[in-house]
């Protein structure tokens, strides 16, 4: 299997608001930061994160244009789609890091500028 397989079910869970198959791609000692938010560490503090994002707006909807495999590290790169609270539409690039390790994310950067999503 190719190391960025599982970026064809990481997106599609993040579009439905699964943290456990987020979570089941990730290992339990995964580092995790999104844009400029506070990184954390673990596979629960990474759910306890993705929980409260989730909390904060209607929908989410990714569309990866590209996906680059170089080593142990995987680059996506997309579109993502925010549908806030109040039906407003935001959309703006990302690009995803990952550091896989024994068919796992170990780490997960998202770069991204969601200042306008709140």
């Amino acid at each position: 299997m190719r190391k960025h397989a599982f970026v064809d079910l990481l997106t599609p869970a993040l579009d439905r608001f699964d943290v456990d198959m987020v979570t089941s791609l990730l290992d339990d000692n995964c580092y995790f930061q999104a844009g400029n938010s506070t990184p954390t560490r673990g596979k629960e503090k990474v759910r306890e994160t993705l929980v409260q994002f989730f909390d904060q707006v209607k929908a989410v909807k990714h569309r990866i244009d590209e996906t680059l495999e170089i080593n142990d590290t995987v680059v996506s790169r997309g579109l993502v789609t925010y549908t806030r609270k109040d039906s407003s539409i935001l959309t703006v690039p990302v690009c995803d890091v990952f550091k896989i390790q024994e068919g796992k994310i170990l780490e997960y950067f998202i770069y991204i500028d969601w200042s306008e999503l709140f």
